[in-house]
């Protein structure tokens, strides 16, 4: 960026009435010491029961570049962010978590990196200042993220993030998908970069999520994958699904068929077929593959017969010079040469052999 950019920090918050305006303390006193066209803090009330709408009305009222936006319910933390995207005006746009573990004195870094070609820079919490019970789980879905991703983020959960407009404009987050918001973006080929952050431990309050947010991440990440490895081609997500179905169903029945070949040979040896629950079982499991098979050749239909958009982003357009008409002229005489040369490379072989050489 040539010129200096104008700065956007959005904040989703859900019952954090007493680190709000401490926060947003912070963040004024950082960023008002840069070299900023302008800059907004978009605040995001995500249905908060606590007093936090107040503290954030109050703030928009005595801070002219803060703004408060308020849901009317508890959506999730997806939801508030894609509020505060929409709403955000500014050409980079910075995440923070509302809990006072980001360290506003950041912001500078984050900017930096960004300026210096990257389209998501993302924070790592290396020193993690949060219980065992919630670092070992957080360890552990980082660790698969980055293998099914192939992104290598230390960090998937770090709310504090820095973004280009065009990444954040064009997103559309979903459940828990904010998690995995550096996948997806890396799918449309934004650079991605990682910088190591301070993390706080928390002053007030608890935290919102439990295990169960890793739980309902399985889930999340079978949809991360659906929409953006297998977005244009979904039978094959669902035949990777119900492949293994079909093969143990498979499994059982040949097992079963043996024994049933055996005790026609031999009584005493095998089993009659017929007498086994375990048919029951395999046929039900050939029969949830080849399922999920139908299902996404359903899909596929689905996805032919709709207008989905192009399935690509475009990062940058090179418009070419008009060329002269004495130019264009030319390039179309040589253009008509080459071509007749591939054509008949045969006769252009001859006419070379003709062809006196040039003596100097």
């Amino acid at each position: 960026m040539t010129e200096a950019p104008a700065l956007s920090i959005v904040i989703p918050a859900y019952n954090e009435v007493q680190s709000l305006a401490a926060l947003v303390d912070g963040i004024l006193s950082v960023v008002e010491s840069l070299t900023l066209s302008s800059y907004e803090i978009v605040l995001v009330d995500d249905g908060s029961t606590d007093g936090t709408t107040a503290v954030m009305t109050r703030l928009a009222t005595e801070h002219p570049h803060v703004r408060a936006l308020l849901l009317r319910t508890n959506f999730g933390k997806s939801a508030a962010l894609m509020a505060g995207f929409r709403d955000a005006t500014g050409d980079i746009v910075i995440t923070m978590d509302a809990d006072l573990q980001d360290d506003p004195n950041e912001i500078p870094a984050f900017i930096e990196k960004i300026e210096s070609g990257f389209d998501l820079v993302s924070g790592w919490k290396r020193e993690r200042h949060d219980p065992l019970e919630k670092r070992l789980p957080s360890r552990l879905f980082n660790f698969i993220v980055r293998k099914v991703s192939g992104v290598p983020l230390h960090d998937n959960n770090c709310g504090f993030k820095a973004y280009r407009s065009w990444c954040v404009k064009g997103l559309e987050l979903r459940g828990n998908q904010h998690r995995f918001v550096a996948a997806i973006l890396s799918w449309r080929g934004a650079r991605i970069a990682e910088i190591p952050v301070l993390h706080h431990e928390r002053r007030y309050g608890t935290t919102k999520y439990g295990i169960a947010r890793y739980f309902y991440g399985s889930f999340d990440l079978l949809t991360f994958l659906l929409l953006t490895k297998f977005s244009q081609s979904p039978l094959y997500f669902f035949a990777l699904v119900g492949l293994p179905f079909v093969v143990l169903g498979g499994g059982v029945g040949v097992y079963l068929l043996a024994n049933h070949i055996l005790n026609l040979i031999d009584p005493a040896r095998g089993f009659q077929l017929t007498t086994r629950p375990l048919l029951i079982v395999g046929v039900f499991l050939v029969l949830a593959g080849l399922l999920m098979f139908l299902i996404g050749l359903l899909a596929e239909l689905v996805l032919r017969s709709t207008n989905l958009g192009p399935g690509y982003w475009v990062r940058e357009k090179i418009a070419g010079q008009v060329m002269p008409e004495e130019g264009r002229s030319r390039l179309v005489e040589r253009t008509e040469a080459e071509q007749t040369h591939v054509k008949n490379p045969v006769r252009a072989q001859s006419a070379e052999a003709h062809t006196p050489a040039h003596r100097s």
